[in-house]
Order: C-alpha cells, then structure tokens, then sequence
C-alpha cells in the first residue's frame, strides 16, 4: 500500500489502521448515511430552487435526476480508485476534505445561484433541458462528485477481513437508507418547519460536520480553524450577492417561494402583493382591502352573471376571490383547493390579516386528486374558477384534456385564467386552450388587462362572458401520457419572438 502524505496531514505520524477505525463503532455507518441523505435532499432542494423559474415537470425531473447519478457514478468509481492506493490517514484526511468541500459549494454556490443561472442560460436561448442540465451539471456536478466519494473511501477503510464485497454492501446499506431519509424528511418535515433556504443550510452544516469528524486526530487545530472561519465566509458573500428582494413577509414552502410585499401601483394608491414563486399571485389596495388585480376583478364580474350558488376556486392565492364571492348573499359555499397547506395561514394572518368567511372551505390537496374526490363526493359547482397558475412556470398535469374532464365533472360554468400572450397564437396558447376546447366544448376569451405585453392574463370561459370573443382556433392536445407543455411555456416566456 503506498504511503503518500497530505497537505492536510497533521505530520506526527499519526495513522488508524484499519481494526482501529472499526473500533470507532457507528461513526463509518454514520458517515455514510449523512452521505446518502445529503445527496437526495441536494436532488430535492435543486428540483424544488428550479420550480419557480421552470414550474414542475417531468424535464426538470428526468434531467436533475441524470446529473445526479452521473455524479454518483463517477464518484463511486474515483473514490475506489484512489482510497486503493492510500493508507488509511490520507484516506480520511482526503474523506474530510471532500466533505467539506462540497458543504461549501453547495451552501455558497449551488443553491444560491441555481435560479439565476437558470434563468440566464433561457435567456442565452438554450431549451428547457439544455437549461436545466447546463445549470445541473455546472453547480452540482462536482461536490456531488466528491461527496459520493464517501462510499467507496468507506467501504476501504472498513474492509478489516478482506471481504470487499461484505464491507461495500454494508456501507451502501446504510447509504441508501440515508438516501431514503433524505428523500423524505426533506420535503416533508425539513421544507414546511424551516422553509427552503434553512433546510439548505441543515444539509451544509450535516455535512460539515461529518467532514469535522472525519479529520478528528489527522488534521491540525490551526488548518481546522482556518478552514472553518473560511466555510463561514464563503457563505456570507454569497448570501450578500444573492440576497433576495426585501419584503413585509417571506418563507420557501415545500410547493413554492411565497413573498408578501407593498407597492404603489400605477394609480398611485398603496398595494399589498402577494408573490408566488416570483409571480404575482394576489393583491389588495392597503386602504380598502379591497382586491387591486384586474383579472380577479373580471372573475368576480363573470361569477356575477351566474350567481351560482355553491363556487369552487383551484388555486387559492391570496384567498381575495373566495373572500369576496363568499360576501354574497346568494352564494352559500366557497370550496377552495390549494396543494400547498401554508396558504391559509399565510393568507389570513400575513395578507388579508383577517380571518376568512365560514363560509369557506380549505382542501390542502393536489388539484388533480381534489376534484376527483369532490366528484366522487357527489359534489357539483355552479361556477369554478381554475387560478393555478403562475407567470414563468405552468403545471403541467394541469394544463391536459384529462385534467380538464375531471373539472368539467364537478362544474357547471368555469372560468380559467391563464396567463398567455394576448394574439393567442403562441404554441402554448393554441394547444392549452385547444386542451380546454376538448373538454369544455366552446370557448370564449377576454383580455382582462387589454395588454399588448409578450404574456399577460387572460380569461377563458366556457360561456360568452361580458366583451368576450369565441376562440375558433386550433392546436396540439396536452394529455397526460404525451405533451410538451414545460417547454412550449417556457418558449412562451423567455423567447417570445420565437413563437
């Protein structure tokens, strides 16, 4: 074996073989499995930081999760190669360091510069995957590199009876349930506790601190010091140049980046805005309360020339079209869906800062799987507003025939607003509202802002709403099993002269 040295050696001689490093009981197992659980939470934290520039889709999926396994796999394969060749003092002072190293580049580089990178690489004209593996392979790659080293570097130091396979398979073990962990705990527990960025930081500091492990007795106290006061550092500067606009209300939900602020708008009155995922979502006029957005505006004057008595609303926001519609007198029950839990609190306490009507009704669940248990329920609307969507990202298993049927279900007349650009003719445009067409039957379309802007909002209904006109035109079907909806709205919005 040979017996090279480190710069990060503490040069007194100083070397655990092998039985040693086993008596140290659960630490390798430990290591391991911080390894396996920091890597999933990276894929998670990295799909979650895109959604807001991208929405969620399967490419962004199928590409983060190709990078990933790509990084695995050169890691696993380079971490034997060289834990091979060394004893086991390099081995762990190199282990360490490669911990390290990543918890620093994940920290001050990865996670905040993904969404600007990813917006910046549209903006250069790549396509959605390009975009999304250019920004993956190029903050990610390599402290997922260096991190899936672990296994291997593990799996040598603990092979104490020369059974490699026996010491592989153990350390994979308590790897891959480390992954199971991290796959869970961070979108479920991790997200809605601390939000987004602090669960950032959990992971990091994790990591750290199985590197700090690692180097006990084998790296100087001065070099340890040195290399913690230079960790905290990187992440300063970077938290100083990626600092997000200030507002009265901020938290990174497990679904979205959800952000309160106040603004004078264009009639020089005060506005509270609620943003979502960089999206304005909802606003009110400070002074009255009363709702500030036009499209919300235009959906209450469309639900007035139903009157309905029982109203469903997919797609929450800020709770100011419920809110509203539930001071009439002849609606008795405003059903409103949200995936995301947070919503209501947020609503309640930070936006509206007023409790909601009982006449409403919270259902904290995917639209998809809602309104089929509303069907099944035996529930049925005479008006439904679908207000799930947001300005750079679209669902897409929102945006499909399927999805579409499901709400024509539960509803008699429904209004969508969807944001688009305003001739209609885009790709996303013709297909979305030929998708609507197929399940609605015939379409009418107003523009509620009258904007020539690349994409603005714009009313669908299924009936010929007050200064409407009837969309005839034509395009692509979006179902569940085929459509191209991720890409066609981000060629929407970030290349709009393309379309």
């Amino acid at each position: 074996m040979q017996q090279n040295s480190s710069s990060l050696d503490s040069g007194d001689g100083t070397a655990l073989d092998s039985a040693n490093w086993k008596s140290t009981g659960w630490t390798p197992w430990i290591i391991a499995a911080i390894e396996g659980f920091s890597t999933l939470a990276v894929e998670v934290i990295a799909i979650r930081l895109a959604i807001p520039v991208v929405g969620s889709s399967i490419t962004l999926t199928g590409v983060m999760l190709g990078v990933v396994l790509f990084a695995l796999s050169a890691g696993y394969w380079r971490g034997g190669v060289l834990s091979a060749r060394w004893d086991t003092t390099k081995t762990r002072v190199v282990l360490s360091r490669n911990l390290l190293i990543a918890a620093v580049l994940y920290g001050a580089v990865a996670f905040p510069f993904e969404a600007m990178l990813l917006e910046k690489s549209l903006d250069l004209g790549l396509s959605l995957p390009l975009a999304i593996g250019f920004t993956a392979t190029s903050l990610f790659l390599i402290p997922i590199y260096l991190a899936s080293q672990t296994v291997p570097m593990l799996a040598e130091l603990t092979n104490t009876e020369g059974k490699a396979g026996k010491a592989s398979g153990k350390i994979l073990f308590f790897s891959t349930v480390g992954s199971v962990a991290g796959g869970i705990v961070t979108p479920i527990w991790l997200f809605p506790w601390l939000g987004v960025g602090k669960s950032t930081l959990v992971v990091c500091a994790i990591l750290a601190g199985a590197a700090a492990v690692m180097a006990l007795g084998h790296v100087r106290t001065a070099k340890s010091a040195g290399a913690a006061v230079a960790t905290l550092a990187a992440f300063t500067v970077s938290q100083m140049f990626a600092s997000v606009p200030a507002g009265t209300f901020s938290f990174d939900s497990t679904y979205q980046s959800v952000r309160i602020m106040e603004e004078k708008g264009d009639d020089g009155r005060m506005q509270r805005i609620l943003m979502m995922n960089e999206g304005r979502a909802s606003g009110l006029y400070i002074d009255t309360g009363e709702t500030a957005f036009a499209y919300v505006r235009a959906a209450e004057a469309a639900l007035a020339e139903i009157h309905p008595e029982r109203v469903l609303v997919i797609g929450a926001a800020g709770f100011t079209f419920p809110r509203d519609v539930a001071n009439l007198k002849s609606v008795s029950q405003v059903d409103a869906v949200d995936v995301d839990p947070i919503v209501l609190r947020v609503a309640e306490k930070e936006f509206l800062k007023a409790p909601l009507s009982p006449k409403i009704r919270f259902y904290p669940l995917s639209a998809r799987y809602a309104v089929r248990k509303l069907a099944k329920d035996g529930n049925h609307y005479g008006f439904t507003l679908v207000d799930a969507y947001f300005g750079k990202g679209a669902p897409d298993e929102l945006l499909t025939v399927e999805f579409f049927r499901d709400v024509r279900k539960v509803s008699g007349q429904i209004a969508v607003n969807m944001i688009m650009d305003p001739t209609l003719e885009s790709p996303f445009a013709r297909s979305v509202l030929a998708s609507m067409r197929e399940a609605f039957g015939p379409l009418w379309v107003t523009n509620v802002k009258n904007s020539d802007a690349n994409t603005t909002n714009m009313m669908v209904t299924t009936w010929a709403s007050a200064g409407s006109i009837q969309w005839n035109g034509s395009g692509t079907l979006y179902h569940d099993d085929r459509n191209t909806a991720d890409r066609d709205h981000v060629n929407l919005v970030w290349r709009p002269e393309e379309e």
